[in-house]
C-alpha cells in the first residue's frame, strides 16, 4: 500500500486554505460582498460575547450551532480586529479551514485505498478547485464543514464495508452527529446510512483479503448485527437531535422552536405563497421529482463515472451500488418534500451534496477494479466535466442565481452599504441611547456598529418585555426594516401590524434609510399630558435618508 509522507497533506491543506482565504477577504472585505446567511452565523457567535446581554443561548435555536460555535473562537480577538465581525471573515476563515481539511480527507482516502499518491492529490485538487465547491470554501456558509463531515461519514462507511473494522464505525457516529450540528441535511443521511447497514450485513461480504472468511450466519445473527452497528453509529446523532429538542424546549419553551417558530425555514418560506412555480408542485409529485432531477444532474457526472467504471469492468451487478444509490438518494428526498411541503426554495445549492457524497465514494470505488490509466481516466474525465458543467451553472442567474451574486460582488455589495450606514449613524448621531432592534434582519447592522452593547436585540432575555412595553424599559428608539414578502416578519412588524409603514400611537417617525430601514423614537408622556417631542426640531423625518 503506498503511503504519503506527512508534509504532502500539510501543503495541500495550506494550498487549499490560502486559497480560499484570499478569494473570500477579497470578496467579504475588499469588495464588501457578503452572504447574508454568512453574516448571520457570525452574528449568532458575536452576540454571545458582545451584546449587551452576552450568554451562550444567544447563539440562537434555529440554525445548527456547530458553525457559530467555531466561529465564536475565531471572534475573540474581535476588538483588535474588528473586520472579523463587519465584514464576517471569522466565517471566511471556518470555511477556509473545513476546505483545506475537504482536501486532505479526499487525499487520505485515496492513498489508504491503495490508489497511487500521485491520483489521490490529482482526485483531491480536482474536486476541491471545482469553482463551484472553491465558492464555499471562500463564502463563510455551513456547506464547507458539511461537507467535509458528510464525506467523511462516507468514506469511513466504505473502510467499515471493505474491512470490517469497528474503528470505522466509531469515526463514522461521530462525523453524522458533527454533521447534524452543522445542517439539518444530516438526519436523512443518517436513514440512508441506517438502510446501507442492512444492506452491507446480509449482501455485501468484506473485501479486504486480510479479513477470514466468516461462517455462513443465520438471520437471527444477521439481525443482531444490523442492531448492534445501528447502536453504534446512530447513539451519537439520535442522542444529539434529543439534545438540540431539549435545549429548545428548556430555553425556547417550545421543543419544536427549530422548526415551527416565526424565524424557523417554515416562516422563512412564506414568500412561496406567490410563486406559482413552487404552489404547482405542491401536491405533484411527478413536478416536483422533475424540478429535483433538472437541478441532480448538475452535479451527477462522479455518478455516470461509476456506472460507466463498473460497465467497463463487468461490476455492473455487484450490491454495494446501492448503498451509494440510497446515500445519493438521501438528502435529494428531503428536499423533495419540502417541495412537496412549499417549505423550500430549491436553491441551487442545495441539491449539491449529492456530489461530495459521490467523490468520497470514488477510492473505495477505484479500489475494487485494477489500478489502470483507463480506470483512473473516466473517473478523472466525470470530475474535469463535473467542474466544467458546474462553472457554467455558476455563470448562470437563471440556473444558479444566489451563488452567481459572488461573480458580481461589487454589483451585490453597494446593495449591503446601506446596512454599514446606518450603522454608523447610529453611533455617531445617537450614542448613548437604547435602540431595539430585530438582530434576525438587524444583523449586519450590529456587526459594523463600533459599539453593539448598546442595541436591544432579539437575544437579550430582556427583548419581548421591552417591545412590548419599550417606554417603561427605557427603549428610545426602535429600528424597523421594511417587510419582506421572501422572508419571516420582524419581531416588531409581527408584534404591531404595518409597524413598518405607520408606527404606532406612541411612536414617531424619526428617520429612513433608502427605503429599507425606519427609525422610530418613542414618545415618552410628560406631565401635563402632553408628549416629549424634544428630540425633534424642524423636520420630523431628521435627514432626507441614506
Amino acid at each position: 500500500m503506498p503511503v504519503m509522507h506527512r508534509s504532502v497533506y500539510w501543503v495541500l491543506f495550506l494550498l487549499l486554505f490560502t486559497l480560499e482565504f484570499s478569494a473570500g477577504f477579497y470578496v467579504s472585505h475588499v469588495i464588501g460582498y457578503v452572504h447574508s446567511d454568512s453574516m448571520s452565523r457570525v452574528a449568532n457567535a458575536f452576540y454571545v460575547l458582545y451584546s449587551r446581554d452576552p450568554h451562550l443561548g444567544a447563539i440562537g435555536f434555529v440554525w445548527n450551532p456547530l458553525p457559530s460555535v467555531i466561529e465564536l473562537f475565531l471572534l475573540l480577538p474581535y476588538h483588535w480586529f474588528p473586520e472579523l465581525a463587519s465584514s464576517a471573515l471569522a466565517g471566511v476563515i471556518m470555511s477556509s479551514v473545513f476546505a483545506g481539511m475537504t482536501a486532505v480527507l479526499l487525499a487520505r482516502a485515496a492513498v489508504e485505498f491503495g490508489l497511487s499518491r500521485r491520483f489521490a492529490v490529482i482526485l483531491s485538487i480536482s474536486f476541491s478547485c471545482n469553482p463551484f465547491i472553491f465558492l464555499f470554501g471562500a463564502n463563510g456558509l455551513s456547506d464547507a464543514p458539511f461537507i467535509y463531515f458528510i464525506m467523511s461519514s462516507v468514506i469511513h462507511l466504505c473502510h467499515w464495508m471493505h474491512g470490517r473494522r469497528v474503528g470505522s464505525l466509531f469515526r463514522l457516529s461521530f462525523m453524522l452527529a458533527l454533521a447534524f450540528w452543522t445542517r439539518y441535511e444530516a438526519v436523512p443521511l443518517g436513514a440512508a446510512l441506517a438502510l446501507a447497514v442492512i444492506l452491507i450485513v446480509f449482501w455485501i461480504p468484506p473485501s479486504d483479503p486480510r479479513v477470514e472468511p466468516q461462517i455462513e450466519r443465520n438471520l437471527k445473527f444477521k439481525l443482531f448485527q444490523i442492531e448492534g452497528t445501528w447502536a453504534l453509529i446512530l447513539a451519537p446523532v439520535v442522542y444529539s437531535g434529543l439534545i438540540w429538542i431539549w435545549l429548545n424546549y428548556l430555553i425556547m419553551d417550545n421543543a419544536l422552536y427549530f422548526l415551527n417558530s416565526e424565524y424557523s425555514n417554515v416562516a422563512q418560506a412564506q414568500g412561496l405563497g406567490t410563486d406559482q412555480q413552487f404552489l404547482d408542485m405542491q401536491g405533484n409529485p411527478l413536478l416536483g421529482l422533475i424540478f429535483v432531477a433538472k437541478k441532480t444532474m448538475y452535479y451527477s457526472l462522479p455518478l455516470l463515472s461509476i456506472v460507466v467504471l463498473r460497465i467497463w469492468n463487468r461490476r455492473w451487478m455487484v450490491w454495494d451500488f446501492l448503498v451509494l444509490a440510497c446515500l445519493f438518494a438521501s438528502i435529494l428526498a428531503l428536499q423533495f418534500l419540502l417541495l412537496m411541503k412549499g417549505t423550500s426554495y430549491g436553491w441551487f445549492r442545495y441539491f449539491m451534496y449529492v456530489l461530495p457524497i459521490t467523490v468520497a465514494w470514488l477510492p473505495y470505488e477505484l479500489s475494487r477494479v485494477k489500478r489502470s490509466m483507463v480506470n483512473y481516466s473516466i473517473v478523472l474525465a466525470g470530475m474535469i466535466a463535473s467542474g466544467y458543467i458546474l462553472t457554467q451553472a455558476l455563470m448562470s442567474p437563471v440556473i444558479a442565481p444566489d451563488e452567481n451574486k459572488f461573480l458580481h460582488a461589487k454589483e451585490y455589495a453597494a446593495g449591503q452599504q446601506i446596512e454599514k450606514e446606518i450603522a454608523n449613524y447610529l453611533d455617531t448621531e445617537l450614542d448613548g441611547y437604547n435602540i431595539l432592534m430585530d438582530s434576525y434582519s438587524a444583523y449586519a447592522i450590529i456587526l459594523n456598529s463600533k459599539a453593539p452593547s448598546k442595541f436591544l436585540i432579539t437575544s437579550d432575555l430582556m427583548f419581548k418585555d421591552s417591545l412590548q412595553h419599550p417606554i417603561e424599559n427605557g427603549v428610545d428608539f426602535i429600528l424597523s426594516p421594511k417587510p419582506d414578502k421572501s422572508s419571516a416578519l420582524s419581531a416588531d412588524n409581527a408584534t404591531y401590524l404595518n409597524f413598518y409603514e405607520k408606527g404606532t400611537s406612541w411612536t414617531q417617525l424619526y428617520k429612513e434609510f433608502g427605503g429599507k430601514w425606519r427609525l422610530y423614537k418613542i414618545i415618552r408622556p410628560v406631565e401635563g399630558g402632553g408628549k416629549d417631542e424634544s428630540a425633534y426640531s424642524g423636520n420630523i423625518y431628521g435627514d432626507p435618508g441614506l
